[in-house]
């Protein structure tokens, strides 16, 4: 069914269901006017049979809608997390080349030069977690991987001429090597930065 076809009937039922509407209230004035006293009592049974109707709706959907209240997620984030620093320049990333699954990690996001973007992509290409690695501020942001493969991070603002070219690879597997050893083996340059300020040269081109 196109989107077009589904606009038409949505159009089609909201148009017959005005005319509907239009058509009751104009037979209801044809009735007979009946005295106060006579209708009272229907008129309180109609009342509380609405009152039971809603209140059964918003329990029922009450009921259907906690599992996405936020504050399920906002106690799992209360578990503890493996941290793991980042630190973004122009225009590259340091951080570990490797993270376990189903462990939580809580990057620990900022910058050296100016403002950037921090996107998690998946290994099917979409968006699951991003936040922004500003200069002298840590953005805290807490991610668990659920599936192995090969991701990527992305900067998400522009933040120089090699912007476009500034993303991380980075792999999620089962095993438990533990991602910040793994984060200094893979990025050997990250160790000079006390020495000369030139962190993790070989990744970034523009140096």
């Amino acid at each position: 069914m196109t989107d077009a076809l589904k606009l038409l009937l949505l159009f089609a039922f909201l148009s017959a269901t005005t005319v509907a509407v239009f058509i009751v209230v104009a037979w209801s004035t044809r009735l007979p006017s009946r005295e106060q006293s006579e209708v009272q009592h229907d008129g309180y049974v109609i009342r509380g049979r609405w009152f039971i109707g809603v209140t059964l709706f918003l329990l029922a959907t009450f009921v259907v809608t906690v599992p996405f209240f936020p504050y399920l997620s906002a106690a799992a984030a209360l578990e503890p997390a493996e941290k793991v620093p980042v630190i973004a320049a122009q225009f590259f990333f340091t951080m570990p080349d490797h993270f376990p699954l189903n462990r939580r990690i809580l990057f620990e996001v900022t910058s050296r030069d100016v403002n950037h973007g921090f996107g998690i992509y998946d290994p099917k290409g979409q968006i699951i977690a991003q936040t922004q690695a500003m200069p002298d501020y840590v953005n805290y942001l807490a991610v668990t991987f659920h599936q192995p493969g090969h991701y990527k991070v992305r900067c998400l603002e522009y933040c120089g001429v090699g912007h476009a070219i500034m993303e991380k690879d980075f792999t999620v597997g089962n095993d438990d090597t533990g991602s910040s050893e793994n984060g200094k083996a893979a990025n050997p340059g990250a160790n000079k930065e006390s020495n000369n300020g030139n962190t993790n040269g070989s990744s970034n081109p523009f140096e």
